[in-house]
């Protein structure tokens, strides 16, 4: 009975797991209704633990029931400004508490991971996974398990925008120089101006999507 219950309990995580992830890289994107048994059925489970995910991702704020149907939130371009200037708010703290707690293997990791990044035709999808690693490896020696989680669950709620509107190319570049900024920076021991590049950097991954999100609406 004991292992049944935990078997139950995985297969509830795994599957909220791998949805929220679906939401947050845009495979589901912003605006696109989904059901239950059809999710039921790309997992291969019943839907019990599909309900349960659809109903902690309700309360998140990553889904929505509209009509009796399962709804990824299509915001508004207010509601997308709202979620980066929260971004910008929580994720120049975290810079401000982790700048301090840096060491050069700190760095080196970080510089491992934009090596990664710089790899001639990777994956948009790759190239994303490591970027969010790349900020949360920044962020996590603010050593704040409850701010580091709130940057995850708002870094989240924007990447399907990222993911939809700033896919390669010049922007891949842009950003990627800028991490590089961020490294020279903490080598400098220059706080204030890490911190300023990181509201540059936030700024204009904003600018980029509304800029795309203008053109649709004139279409």
């Amino acid at each position: 009975m004991k292992t049944q219950s935990i078997k139950v309990s995985t297969v509830n995580k795994e599957v909220y797991k791998q949805l929220r992830l679906m939401i947050s890289r845009g495979e589901i994107p912003p605006g696109h209704k989904i059901t239950i048994r059809t999710l039921a059925e790309k997992f291969g489970v019943s839907t019990m633990p599909v309900r349960e995910a659809i109903r902690r991702l309700q309360a998140e704020g990553f889904l929505q029931i509209r009509d009796r149907s399962v709804v990824v939130p299509n915001r508004s371009l207010d509601e997308v400004r709202q979620i980066f200037f929260i971004r910008q708010q929580l994720e120049t703290l975290a810079v401000e508490w982790a700048y301090y707690n840096f060491k050069m293997q700190d760095i080196e990791r970080l510089k491992m991971i934009l090596l990664e990044m710089d790899a001639e035709n990777i994956p948009s999808y790759d190239w994303h996974l490591l970027n969010r690693k790349f900020h949360l490896e920044l962020y996590s020696k603010a050593q704040s398990t409850p701010l580091l989680q709130l940057i995850k669950n708002v870094w989240d709620t924007s990447a399907a925008y990222i993911h939809l509107f700033q896919e390669g190319g010049d922007s891949f570049e842009e950003r990627q120089a800028q991490h590089y900024s961020m490294i020279k920076l903490l080598e400098e021991k220059n706080a204030a101006g890490l911190m300023a590049l990181l509201t540059q950097h936030l700024t204009d991954s904003f600018n980029r999507i509304k800029k795309e999100m203008d053109m649709l609406q004139q279409t």
